[in-house]
């Protein structure tokens, strides 16, 4: 038959040696294995169903062995027939039975006279016919036998089949089991490298790369700007172009300042701040920054918040699709800009020509508008994706626009043309400023880096790497020696623009940092943050002096007053609020308006 057995896996039959036994639920062993487990076992090593020990074993007959083992020799009890009943006294009523009628026939045949040839010939037949039903009883029983052996061989057979499949499957759990430790050990030493360089980018004497000194790549730009001021007039006929985003490179000659070039990239003692009037550097280290009042004047998260070079104007953008401007002295709304598609993300007033206000729009555009009467004056288009971020340049009429589609543009602001266009980030750029005193301009990218970039040659002169996030903000210091910016890492850092190392790592924020502003002096450097609040840190020390907490969502920009008697703030919880300083502002009055003082 080719049984196995199910605890040796080998031949559960031997021709004269070892009969292969069966248990009730259907499994084969051979007699040595049965006998050891069965001998203290009372379940079955396969499927666990009770067994009532060796005694309820069957024997199995096989085609090469014979009989296996006959019930009717061992002193077992009960025996369990797959063709028959067990009786209550231990016999068998099946198979045994047809033993017993076979010889209980021959039995009951008495003797016979053979002396006579008819006796003889009776006997003879009588014979026969008694042989024949003999035969055809023990064909009826082998037959069974033969169905009986056929489907324990399939069942077997099938058995052996899950076994295998069982251990296959057994095997790739433990290759699985193994990967996932492998896993869990690269992880273990990925996350230590990760500490590790995390330490080194938060420390001050990180090295840097060998590259080119930052120092003289800055004075290459003064000369390429002496440059671009000697061909000022040889392409003063050069071809300029529409307003549909294209670069008009005869403008680039026109991309110079009215003040002196910045010379103070020499490697030295950082510049020391300019000292502001004595009001205003009392309000600078007041002891506390309170809450004065809370508008609400915006059905939309409010992103985008600016102060006019007045200081009476304040300009709001919101998602809701519309700008709208207040006048702080007058107490009133004067003017509401609508005229985008799409929510707006950032505003900034020109700090040349003091009615204009500038807005940018996830429709891809941005606008320029008369902030006394609403009146748009110009649409720059050119971008292929959302615009995130706008500055205007001190002294000229160019802004620069930031965008989803990894370009600055700087345009001409009178014209709306296209000047240049600032390609190398690898991912969205969000924000950009100009260099207060120079002629640099500095992006921040979802890329996790910031770049400088000359915009008369729209080459990136630097990158300045460490942040592990989206970096957000960017914003210069009034006097070119620093450089911060704002991540969704929760940090911010401050760069040295002499070197282009990393200066501070202000890690005191809860959650992402968004934009960054230097106060008018850069006394103070303002952080808006992802936990509601506002930060406000001494530039000398680089510790957080101020905590502004009023919102109830991601406080998202800030601006300060040109003379620092308020600072405003953006959130997403459609509100803007404006805080002053408690210090007694410059003319302050006690007056029916809340805002007469300022």
């Amino acid at each position: 038959m080719g049984l196995s057995c199910k605890i040796c896996f080998e031949s559960a039959s031997s021709l004269g040696t070892s009969h292969a036994r069966i248990t009730p639920c259907g499994h084969v062993f051979c007699e040595p294995c049965a006998v050891t487990w069965f001998r203290s076992e009372a379940a079955c090593p396969v499927c666990r169903h009770c067994v009532e020990g060796l005694s309820s074993l069957i024997p199995l007959y096989d085609q090469d062995a014979g009989l296996q083992s006959s019930p009717f020799e061992s002193g077992d009890d009960n025996f369990v027939d797959l063709f028959g009943d067990v009786t209550a006294n231990g016999t068998h009523s099946g198979v045994e039975k047809q033993y017993r009628d076979s010889s209980s026939l021959t039995a009951r045949t008495p003797p016979t006279d053979c002396t006579t040839p008819d006796a003889a010939r009776a006997s003879e037949a009588r014979s026969s016919s008694e042989r024949e039903s003999e035969g055809g009883q023990r064909r009826g029983v082998d037959d069974e036998d033969v169905q009986v052996r056929f489907v324990l061989g399939k069942v077997a057979e099938r058995w052996q089949q899950v076994m295998v499949e069982r251990a296959k499957l057994k095997v790739q759990v433990a290759c699985l089991d193994k990967a996932k430790q492998d896993l869990l050990v690269q992880l273990q030493r990925l996350t230590e490298e990760n500490m590790a360089l995390r330490e080194a980018l938060n420390s001050r004497s990180w090295p840097t790369a060998r590259r080119k000194p930052l120092q003289s790549t800055i004075m290459d730009v003064n000369k390429h700007h002496d440059h671009w001021e000697a061909r000022r007039a040889g392409d003063a006929n050069s071809n300029s172009c529409s307003r549909n985003g294209d670069v008009d490179t005869s403008l680039l000659q026109r991309f110079s300042f009215t003040e002196p070039p910045h010379m103070g990239w020499e490697v030295g003692p950082m510049k020391a701040f300019p000292k502001p009037p004595e009001k205003v550097l009392e309000r600078l280290q007041a002891s506390k920054w309170e809450l004065f009042h809370t508008f609400a004047m915006h059905s939309g998260p409010v992103h985008g918040i600016a102060v006019n070079p007045s200081g009476n104007l304040v300009a709001t953008a919101s998602w809701d699709h519309v700008c709208k401007v207040y006048d702080v002295r007058l107490e009133e709304e004067v003017a509401v800009l609508s005229g985008h598609d799409h929510g707006l993300y950032a505003v900034k007033f020109s700090p040349s020509k003091r009615n204009v206000v500038g807005t940018v729009s996830s429709d891809r555009t941005c606008r320029l508008w008369n902030a006394e009467n609403g009146e748009c004056l110009c649409v720059l288009e050119g971008h292929t994706d959302e615009v995130n971020g706008l500055a205007f340049k001190v002294g000229t009429h160019f802004l620069a626009t930031a965008s989803d589609d990894m370009t600055s543009k700087i345009w001409d602001a009178e014209t709306g043309v296209g000047v240049s266009d600032l390609k190398g980030h690898r991912h969205a750029v969000y924000g950009v400023c100009f260099q207060p005193q120079g002629h640099l301009v500095a992006t921040a990218s979802f890329d996790l880096t910031a770049k400088l970039w000359d915009p008369r040659t729209s080459e990136s002169i630097h990158t300045f790497s460490g942040h592990l996030e989206d970096v957000i903000g960017v914003d210069f210091d009034s006097t070119g020696n620093m450089l911060a910016t704002g991540s969704d890492d929760k940090t911010c850092r401050v760069w040295d623009l002499r070197t282009g190392n990393v200066l501070e790592v202000l890690e005191e924020h809860g959650g992402e940092v968004k934009r960054v502003v230097f106060s008018p002096f850069s006394r103070l450097l303002a952080t808006t943050c992802g936990d509601t609040t506002v930060r406000l840190f001494d530039t000398a020390t680089f510790q957080c002096q101020h905590i502004l907490s009023s919102h109830s969502d991601h406080v998202f920009d800030v601006a300060w007053s040109p003379t620092a008697d308020f600072l405003v703030t953006a959130s997403h919880d459609h509100l803007w609020k404006l805080w002053l300083p408690k210090t007694p502002p410059i003319g302050y009055t006690f007056g029916s308006s809340r805002f007469s003082h300022l």
